[in-house]
């Protein structure tokens, strides 16, 4: 009796051990490990080979009944659990991982029920009056101090911020500067602003995208944050689900794309008109595209209102997916409620004088650095990439353009390793009790 307690138990102990606590590299891991079981890895060569084929042509039967077999032998595996971090090191190579466990098992079937990132730090706590932030929805009640251009204050601040300056001013150089006479270079432009996105901390970019405008100058410059003449612009627009499939192609953008549907997908339903009710989440998600064949910008200096550039003109008898792909830019509720709630935490005043202002019991993280620099230095002086935080610090000595350093993986690496210990503990404890019972 006591020996079937100990494996049970031991058995326990390797699955809290090998699946529920996220490796810095994800599907990386999760696909080393499987290398070194003899059972695993020549099922996945097969799922493999399904996603390759995935789309392209149909299958026969005998190889879709392969590829189903191995699936299902591989759901217990945690390369079914596995997920990646957005910006690390290999990302492109996690997500392919991903998507062969994902995509594979029949001709035209996607896992999008789930996106395919971790996010190894949550996002502020947005403690927010959902059901009064979501009448900002026909429109930002933010008043802009007159005569000040927040956007420009956000380049200043930047400017203070040695990741900030570095990452802005390695996109502006890729996106401004022409390729040839054909113009910029879009690949190495868009990929600049993912690394932008990607690292820069969220109390320097989102000023940067979000910032209130009173007049067509500062929304001008707003619209003109990405480079949209180089990232975002075409001589014609495309169709939209063209655009789509271009974005499917790659690893990355669908990843993107799919983490935003999920993370800023509408409802109804709630008073913060999104399903997951996570404001910053969606935020995530909607920097996140920034840089792919979907980037999304502002229309004009004369609103709020976002797009991605594409028409469903001449769309057929599809017009109906397409739209309902443009709409989840154009008229997402949950998107703009998730950049009015930030708005409204910023330090300016509500034009509403009958709601209250936030509190900083709200734990909101968009601040900008003291005039004198003072918190940015604290952080810069010290010699490590990462400070306890997690957060990315950057030297020009140290860290170059082509060189990232992701910390955000490895904060929380304590309380995981006292999670683990806590976890072993109360194995013995079990174990203890068990044999004296018996």
């Amino acid at each position: 009796m006591l020996l079937p307690t100990i494996s049970l138990l031991l058995r326990l102990l390797d699955y809290v051990l090998t699946n529920e606590i996220p490796t810095q590299d994800g599907c990386l891991s999760a696909l080393a490990q499987c290398k070194l079981d003899p059972g695993c890895i020549p099922k996945f060569r097969i799922l493999w080979r399904c996603a390759a084929h995935h789309g392209v042509e149909p299958f026969q039967l005998a190889t879709r009944n392969d590829c189903l077999i191995a699936a299902l032998a591989l759901q217990s595996n945690q390369l079914f659990t596995c997920k990646c971090q957005r910006g690390m090191k290999k990302e492109k190579n996690c997500l392919r991982i991903y998507w062969t466990m994902h995509q594979s098992h029949v001709t035209g079937y996607d896992d999008l029920e789930a996106s395919p990132y971790e996010y190894s730090m949550p996002g502020p706590s947005w403690g927010l009056d959902y059901g009064r932030h979501a009448s900002l929805v026909s429109g930002p009640k933010v008043q802009a101090l007159s005569n000040v251009n927040h956007c420009l204050d956000a380049a200043q601040a930047c400017n203070v911020d040695e990741t900030c300056k570095l990452f802005r001013t390695e996109y502006a150089k890729n996106c401004l500067k022409p390729a040839n006479r054909h113009g910029c270079n879009r690949p190495k432009c868009r990929k600049s602003l993912r690394r932008f996105f990607n690292f820069v901390p969220e109390e320097y970019k989102y000023p940067f995208l979000f910032c209130p405008c009173d007049d067509s100058v500062c929304a001008e410059r707003r619209r003109q944050t990405i480079v949209p003449s180089c990232s975002f612009e075409e001589p014609d627009k495309p169709n939209c689900l063209g655009l789509k499939d271009a974005c499917e192609a790659d690893s990355i953008c669908k990843a993107r794309l799919v983490d935003f549907q999920i993370n800023c997908q509408p409802s109804k339903k709630s008073a913060s008109h999104c399903f997951l009710e996570n404001y910053n989440a969606c935020l995530q998600s909607y920097t996140g595209l920034i840089g792919t064949a979907l980037t999304p910008n502002y229309v004009s200096n004369t609103s709020f209102d976002i797009s991605i550039w594409c028409t469903c003109v001449n769309s057929g008898n599809q017009h109906e997916e397409c739209e309902t792909l443009l709409n989840l830019f154009t008229s997402n509720d949950c998107l703009r409620n998730s950049i009015n709630s930030y708005i409204s935490s910023l330090p300016f005043h509500l034009s509403d004088s009958k709601q209250p202002a936030l509190t900083s019991t709200q734990q909101f993280y968009f601040r900008f650095p003291d005039k004198d620099g003072s918190h940015v230095d604290d952080k810069l002086n010290k010699n490590e990439d990462c400070d306890s935080g997690g957060n990315l610090k950057v030297s020009q000595d140290k860290l170059l353009p082509g060189q990232i350093t992701n910390c955000k993986v490895n904060s929380g690496a304590a309380t995981q390793s006292f999670s683990i210990a806590c976890t072993i503990t109360s194995l013995y404890i079990f174990m203890a009790i068990t044999g004296n019972a018996i």
